[in-house]
């Protein structure tokens, strides 16, 4: 089944992050306004088409950006009417969730998700010293204090939502910190995205390597380092397993525990298979192979001349890149938990000469911290404990 990244407003954004990756599509996508706004009638064929080649009775929508509430109330409200009428006749049940910086979000906003039951994806980096660091509106101000007026504002409609935080080389430093933050904030679902991105870009903003594998890419200055990620992680885990197991999701944890017990991993970048996982569609109905390979030939074509089985078809290029494994990654013990990672990471040569991922070292570090408490988990689990029983036994599981 595949998995699509809305665009409405493409690149567009309220703000000007340090770290993004999305605002410099710019450089490459149309300009006229049908290309960095979705029209109705966009969305009305891709929901028509969504829901109707979805073979299951539950269909999601995930809208990002840019900043996905540029496109304004007045177009989600067509959005959510249009969905229902296309899935009500056909007993299906729609589920949307959206990724935003919150900026936007006032009582109206805040009202509407609660009344369509829209999950909401908040952008925030920490407390206000770590948040403000990078993510900044275009007049270089701080978004914090808005950021945090717009989680208010969801709480007291009650509207369910999630935190998003990008791991930099700032806030890697704290991880106990922003942790604790976040559970204060009221966070119950937590995602933590490490960053990296490298300098020198061909026209299209492509990272230079990976059209040319003899360059010997430069991470940027705001990249969390693999040995951060690996720490920052971990001391997480360790506050998490004592304290919040059963009260606390973070999806990295989740998406472990459910490999652990047998599953296909929640998250793309360690599956076996990554195509048509995490599609980009954009404002104009162009379809991505994915949401990090916005690039030309990375380019499927325009929804309007595309059945979803058409596009699954052509998902198979970024497949097979993600399934060209070095000799380390096939003798690796942790090869089925990670499966290399995700193509873009793969910029670093190792012993043998070979590309490799950025973040191998985080991930060997990390799966064999987590190792005797997920062990312990799936044994709980198998025999119908709860899993905050681990709590309890976590001095005697690592000092084994």
């Amino acid at each position: 089944m595949l998995s699509f990244m809305l665009k409405p407003t493409s690149f567009q954004c309220n703000i000007k992050c340090d770290y993004c990756f999305y605002l410099e599509k710019e450089a490459f996508m149309e300009k006229n306004p049908h290309s960095i706004r979705m029209s109705l009638d966009i969305a009305r064929h891709f929901i028509t088409q969504h829901i109707q080649q979805t073979p299951s009775n539950d269909v999601f929508f995930t809208w990002q950006g840019g900043e996905p509430l540029m496109a304004g109330l007045d177009f989600y409200q067509s959005a959510i009417e249009i969905q229902q009428e296309i899935a009500k006749p056909l007993g299906k049940k729609v589920h949307n969730a959206i990724q935003t910086n919150g900026i936007l979000i006032n009582e109206k906003w805040a009202d509407f998700f609660k009344k369509h039951n829209i999950l909401v994806g908040i952008s925030i980096d920490g407390d206000e010293e770590l948040h403000n660091k990078y993510r900044l509106n275009t007049s270089g101000r701080g978004t914090f204090q808005q950021v945090k007026q717009a989680i208010t504002l969801l709480k007291n409609a009650n509207v369910e939502f999630n935190t998003l935080t990008v791991i930099n080389n700032i806030n890697a430093q704290y991880p106990k910190r922003v942790y604790q933050f976040l559970k204060e904030l009221g966070s119950r679902f937590m995602q933590f995205i490490p960053v990296v991105e490298t300098l020198g870009v061909d026209q299209h903003f492509k990272p230079s390597w990976i059209a040319n594998g003899s360059i010997i890419p430069v991470t940027t200055n705001f990249s969390v380092s693999a040995e951060q990620y690996a720490q920052f992680m971990n001391q997480i885990f360790d506050e998490w397993l004592i304290k919040d197991v059963g009260k606390i999701s973070v999806q990295l944890f989740d998406a472990i525990f459910a490999r652990y017990c047998g599953f296909e991993s929640s998250m793309c970048i360690y599956r076996e298979k990554c195509g048509g996982e995490n599609l980009a569609l954009e404002a104009n109905g162009d379809v991505y192979s994915c949401d990090h390979f916005v690039y030309p030939e990375y380019k499927i074509g325009n929804i309007k001349h595309l059945s979803e089985s058409e596009i699954q078809q052509k998902t198979t290029t970024l497949s097979a890149k993600k399934q060209q494994l070095n000799s380390q990654c096939k003798s690796c013990q942790w090869l089925d938990l990670c499966h290399g990672g995700c193509p873009k990471h793969r910029f670093i040569t190792n012993k043998q000469g070979d590309k490799h991922n950025y973040f191998c070292q985080s991930y060997q570090q990390i799966f064999q911290h987590l190792m005797p408490a997920m062990n312990f988990m799936v044994t709980l689990h198998s025999q119908n404990y709860p899993l905050e029983l681990v709590s309890v036994y976590r001095d005697r599981i690592y000092n084994n």
